[in-house]
């Protein structure tokens, strides 16, 4: 859950906000004169978000992508149930 909180709430509170973080995974959204300057979430979140960063920027993985989509969409791959009919039929 992403909540919004002012900067002066955020330094008065920022133990509770830190909790709360940590606690839930709730993620702050802290604003300065009516703006977004920066946003607080749990070191757990910060680290999933550099790893997807990080499949993103792969350009092997994304070029995998493309041909597995590719493969989907001219039906060369079967589904999860198409795998069970093959092994029953076994």
């Amino acid at each position: 859950m992403t909540k919004t909180i002012d900067a002066h709430s955020a330094r008065i509170h920022f133990g509770q906000v830190l909790d709360e973080v940590q606690a839930d995974e709730s993620r702050f959204y802290v604003k300065r004169r009516g703006k977004v300057a920066a946003v607080i979430m749990s070191a757990a979140d910060y680290a999933d978000l550099l790893d997807i960063n990080a499949e993103v920027a792969d350009s092997e993985l994304q070029a995998a992508l493309k041909e597995s989509k590719k493969q989907h969409e001219l039906g060369e791959v079967g589904t999860e149930e198409d795998i069970f009919k093959l092994l029953r039929a076994e």
